[in-house]
């Protein structure tokens, strides 16, 4: 296809694999210097153990009704286990709430993800939508400075009818709410637009304007270490005739924290 040729549609493409190899490795470790891994027992006639956190990986073993398993991290719905012997293997999450503890109670696992997204420091994704008729596909890589405030950068590829246009720049993000699981920010940035016409009987000379926008959106968290954004940003352009130009931009897409 000749949309795999443009380079910037190939570093999205790029980021967007990369978003998700980064999700499918994410996991967090139980236990700690002062607390010990819990530890459960098994009493449903048997729990079947795969050599790896998906269900596409082998079975090699099953603990039996009675045995006892102590849970060493999780990875998506599926948790890394040893038993008494020593072995070690991943067990599903559905499988372990049918455990019970040290006091007999059914077990009860936490979801520290969304924790996790209140306390993140980085993120990166993938938008795609419009930028006035014409579509638009837009990476990005944030840094959050502190609660309510973060930093990113930005490279958008433009494709209208009569023109090619990169769009690279630097944006504020100010989030008042960042505790909630549906979050709305506000934006502030600056950046540079380089616009290529595409070839006419009159060819015109190519553009490059400095710009500044303001932009209002959303946070919907998924589950694990991705969410949902969405944003509209209007944008003013500075050019060198009389007067400036404004465009407006949609768009909507997937991110990831970490």
């Amino acid at each position: 296809m000749d949309l795999l040729k443009r380079p910037m549609l190939r570093f999205a493409l790029c980021l967007m694999i990369l978003c998700f190899s980064l999700g499918a490795s994410a996991d967090w470790l139980w236990g700690s210097d002062e607390q010990p891994q819990p530890r459960v027992k098994v009493v449903k006639p048997f729990i079947e153990w795969r050599t790896g956190p998906a269900s596409g990986y082998p079975v090699f073993h099953a603990s039996e009704k009675g045995e006892w398993l102590t849970l060493l991290k999780r990875k998506t719905a599926w948790l890394k286990v040893n038993d008494e012997k020593g072995r070690e293997g991943w067990v599903h999450v559905e499988d372990v709430l049918e455990t019970v503890d040290a006091t007999g109670e059914k077990v009860v696992l936490n979801e520290p993800r969304f924790d996790d997204f209140g306390s993140r420091r980085w993120e990166m994704g993938l938008l795609m939508g419009q930028f006035e008729e014409a579509a638009s596909t837009a990476i990005y890589g944030g840094y959050q400075m502190t609660e309510n405030l973060s930093a990113e950068l930005w490279a958008t590829q433009i494709l209208g009818s009569a023109s090619e246009i990169q769009m690279y720049n630097v944006n504020i993000v100010h989030q008042p709410f960042p505790d909630w699981q549906l979050s709305p920010f506000m934006t502030l940035g600056a950046g540079h637009i380089f616009i290529e016409p595409k070839s006419t009987l009159a060819v015109p000379e190519d553009r490059d304007n400095s710009i500044g926008h303001a932009g209002l959106g959303v946070r919907a968290y998924v589950t694990d270490n991705y969410f949902i954004r969405a944003e509209v940003k209007d944008y003013k352009i500075f050019t060198s005739r009389a007067t400036n130009e404004e465009a407006l931009e949609w768009k909507i897409g997937l991110s990831i924290f970490f």
